[in-house]
């Protein structure tokens, strides 16, 4: 066996590990967030007794937290979820399907979120008979202006359909992943059984 099949072996044990750093730097982000968020009227209590620098100072760090911190949290673990999925189709040395099960099924929560969010809108516009956007002069009732209305419905479900399109390329190359290595391991394994039917036949 040569590196070069090493290191496909060990590219799911490899993904797994980048998940798990992942995970731990959004933990790091929601533990140093949670505190500033929780503790917030002792911390100001704290601060207003601060000179102006050493108040500015300490304010900005303090609302950086605040800011960055949810944000960091959240992509940190939204890329450990999907570096833990790709881990679960890629080959290794150890399958946890437990683990699989619960990645993948975070991960079809994830893709598809953003299509279903987008379908409330217009399944909302359709029951009330009123759409509207934020802006002045972009309130569509349906009986007021029914072409206004069925225009603003279908741009939000063209944009859902984007997105719940996007999302099942995505799982469906993943799909197409896991039977090309089904099919590959199965065309491994035949030809020593065909041997050995010969064998017997002999």
């Amino acid at each position: 066996m040569n590196t070069s099949e090493v290191a496909v072996l060990l590219k799911g044990d490899v993904l797994h590990r980048k998940s798990r750093r992942w995970a731990v730097a959004a933990l790091i982000a929601l533990l140093i967030t949670l505190p500033a968020i929780i503790f917030i009227k002792p911390l100001w209590y704290q601060l207003i007794t601060l000179g102006s620098g050493a108040f500015m100072l300490a304010a900005a760090a303090w609302a950086l937290v605040m800011a960055a911190g949810p944000v960091a949290a959240l992509v940190c673990a939204i890329v450990a979820l999907f570096l833990r999925v790709e881990a679960g189709f890629a080959p290794r040395s150890r399958v946890r399907r437990f683990g699989d099960v619960l990645a993948i099924g975070g991960g079809l929560l994830i893709s598809f979120t953003p299509a279903i969010a987008a379908l409330y809108p217009p399944v909302k516009a359709v029951l009330t008979g009123y759409i509207a956007f934020r802006g002045l002069g972009q309130q569509y009732p349906l009986a007021g202006d029914p072409h206004g209305f069925w225009q603003a419905v279908a741009s939000w479900l063209m944009g859902a359909t984007v997105l719940a399109t996007l999302a099942t390329l995505y799982w469906r190359a993943k799909w197409h992943q896991c039977a090309s290595s089904k099919a590959a391991r199965c065309a491994e394994t035949s030809p020593p059984e065909a041997e050995s039917v010969v064998e017997r036949a002999a």
